[in-house]
């Protein structure tokens, strides 16, 4: 890089470089080649010296504006201040001793705009409802949070764990929980997948990648993994590294994590011959085991949302296909099928176009053919 891009990138990094270290110089530097959407690493300790209600609060903004691909222009806007100010107050350098300014004054704007943005939310709420699983599901993740502890959430495929994952990070201040979906190989992409979901830049070497996950967690955040049963080596004489790794993030910073999984997880946790898993069994303090079987109260209000008035032979091949393969996920796929039918037609969803749908599904499965040939 020549020195005339060099001073160009440095004209655009909101704040002073002098007196910060070459590691935050060059994120600095990330962030404004990235573009206008923000990417400044979580600094939680720049925050420790502020009451922790403050933090949270400040730790929420950070998280919001990163998930909602906010610009510096947006993030001052939504407090009522210019770019510069957004820019200082992601960073941690606003209030003194490091810089100008009075937190309490931007604790204040970021409390009100908080109550917007979760007005904001409540409006466009997405079609979760929640089932028996989901309240456990919900129970566990707040268990994790006020214990600091680890919980595993365990389940068949396709009871929306993943679905009430995200609706209890999204109901629970997402800027206190940071969710990541396992990989499917390798713990450098794990370290990526965390880094990137809290703001820090990922084109930097393994050391300052790690750097940047130990500190943007402390005992007031939550790390969510899904399909934690990824995590499990394919290879038994294999250590977990990627698991040992969450569970050190969990010792050092004192931060809860909650491990979605199917049940192939817990069981080899339990199991193994070859790799003891004491260090990670001896910190679950609350395993969370979903119900195999779904029950009419758990389908009920996920059918209502497509048919107001659900006869009880709707609300019966809906339980059935909720308990097949595929389960709930299956169930709703259904529901969409027939949501699709009735738009076409301009008007509400019926139980005949539910009925319909299935119909569709099976001829292009080829069970109708091959029943007929039969």
């Amino acid at each position: 890089m020549t020195t005339t891009e060099t001073n160009r990138i440095d004209s655009h990094v909101p704040g002073r470089l002098d007196g910060l270290s070459q590691e935050e110089i060059n994120d600095r530097m990330a962030a404004a080649r990235a573009g206008q959407r923000i990417n400044v690493p979580l600094r939680a300790d720049r925050w420790n010296t502020l009451p922790d209600a403050q933090q949270e609060l400040l730790v929420w903004f950070h998280q919001y504006c990163l998930d909602e691909e906010y610009t510096l222009d947006k993030a001052g806007e939504a407090l009522g201040y210019d770019r510069s100010v957004a820019s200082r107050v992601l960073n941690g350098i606003y209030g003194p001793p490091e810089g100008k300014g009075s937190w309490d004054n931007i604790i204040t704007a970021i409390r009100s705009f908080k109550k917007l943005a979760e007005n904001r939310q409540e409006i466009q709420r997405s079609e979760f409802v929640h089932t028996t699983a989901s309240r456990l599901i919900w129970g566990g993740l707040d268990y994790a949070l006020a214990n600091n502890s680890i919980v595993t959430i365990v389940g068949e495929s396709g009871q929306g764990k993943s679905m009430a994952g995200r609706a209890w990070r999204d109901a629970n201040n997402h800027g206190r929980s940071v969710l990541v979906t396992a990989p499917v190989v390798g713990r450098s992409e794990l370290l990526k997948r965390i880094v990137k979901a809290v703001g820090a830049n990922t084109r930097t070497s393994s050391d300052l990648l790690i750097t940047a996950a130990y500190r943007a967690f402390n005992p007031h955040r939550i790390l969510i993994v899904d399909e934690a049963h990824r995590l499990l080596p394919s290879n038994s004489d294999r250590q977990p590294v990627g698991l040992e790794f969450l569970r050190d993030i969990h010792d050092t910073t004192g931060c809860a994590l909650a491990l979605i999984s199917t049940q192939r997880f817990s069981d080899t946790l339990r199991r193994s011959d070859t790799y003891q898993y004491e260090q990670v069994l001896g910190r679950i303090g609350l395993p969370v085991r979903l119900p195999r079987k779904n029950e009419l109260k758990d389908v009920t209000p996920i059918v209502r949302q497509y048919v107001a008035r659900p006869s009880q032979k709707l609300l019966a091949t809906c339980l059935q296909l909720s308990n097949d393969a595929g389960r709930l996920r299956i169930l709703v796929e259904r529901l969409k099928v027939a949501s699709r039918i009735a738009a076409k037609g301009g008007r509400p969803m019926t139980e005949d176009d539910f009925y319909k749908g299935l119909a569709i599904v099976k001829q292009m499965g080829g069970e109708t053919i091959y029943a007929e040939r039969e």
